[in-house]
């Protein structure tokens, strides 16, 4: 049986909302980023997530707090670039000379997701959750709040070429194609519009804070050895160049970036340097911020986070 419940804060205390991008084996840092923010009491309310950010963002989404995010990141060790990707070269080819349009058999990709979300439905985590897609034949993202979780993530997952589209109903119930929500929106800042508070239960303006747990591969120059990286690769310059929306005025809007590692998409095998690097980039964040809770009694506690990451 699946219980949700639903925290409710202060009327004074801003709303945070968790922004998860697309980035493949770096979605690695985004883990390592809610490790401190949360171990910091920097609590989601409601996360966004597209792509491996839909997946980390549903995992915490069931339950927000420092052990979920723990086994969060106890998992991401684990990982290896074959249990997403095992298909190789000869196999690739044979998908494309049987017709398929996709290099990659799906079932490994659903049976990792199916094995790290106990919840079925969406709408049913304790707290909200967005989930992209790119609905084929449509000028603009989907951001789901309710449905089946495993087809939905594997609809956010689903790199054109790479994997197959995953049909998912539309509001009149036709059946549609989605591909991966990183084609129209990698960082999904636009998927917390409707998770922004209005006004408070007093009345008043009540803000929200955005933080924008950033995975994306900077700009670099691709070496082009997979078909994987070329696509990769051409969906970040596409999307590299879209302007941050704007939210409202009661909207800060933290955005954390880490250094690049130079890594393929599908090299797990640094996962401990991006859990590292996520944590070390939040603690920077909040040692500049009156954000945490920790800040103001314990400020070399972060630092020492930060240089133990």
């Amino acid at each position: 049986m699946s219980i949700s419940l639903r925290r409710s804060e202060p009327p004074c205390s801003p709303r945070r909302i968790f922004v998860l991008s697309g980035g493949a084996a770096r979605g690695a840092v985004e883990v390592g980023m809610m490790q401190t923010l949360i171990e910091a009491g920097v609590v989601p309310d409601a996360l966004v997530g597209t792509s491996v950010g839909a997946l980390n963002a549903a995992f915490v989404g069931f339950r927000p707090d420092a052990a979920r995010v723990r086994e969060l990141a106890e998992r991401w060790v684990r990982l290896s670039g074959r249990e997403i990707f095992p298909d190789g070269p000869l196999r690739m080819a044979g998908h494309l000379l049987r017709g398929h349009p996709y290099l990659c058999d799906p079932g490994p990709l659903g049976r990792l997701i199916e094995g790290w979300v106990p919840e079925p439905r969406l709408e049913r985590l304790a707290v909200p959750v967005r989930v992209v897609t790119t609905p084929l034949g449509s000028a603009t993202a989907s951001y789901h709040d309710s449905g089946d979780l495993v087809s939905l993530l594997l609809a956010s997952a689903a790199v054109p070429g790479v994997f197959p589209a995953v049909s998912l109903a539309d509001a009149e119930g036709a059946s549609v194609p989605h591909v991966d929500g990183g084609v129209a929106d990698l960082v999904p800042v636009a998927g917390a519009r409707d998770l922004v508070p209005l006004v408070g239960s007093s009345g008043s303006m009540r803000a929200a804070e955005i933080y924008v747990l950033d995975a994306t591969v900077p700009a670099r120059v691709p070496r082009a050895r997979t078909p994987i990286e070329i696509v990769v690769a051409s969906l970040g310059v596409a999307t590299r160049v879209r302007p941050m929306p704007d939210l409202g005025p009661s909207v800060v809007v933290h955005h954390l970036t880490t250094s690049d590692l130079g890594t393929r998409m599908r090299d797990f095998s640094r996962t401990a340097e991006h859990l590292a690097l996520g944590r070390r980039a939040a603690a920077d964040l909040l040692d500049h911020t009156s954000t945490s809770p920790a800040r103001a009694t314990d400020r070399g506690w972060l630092r020492r986070l930060g240089r133990a990451a």
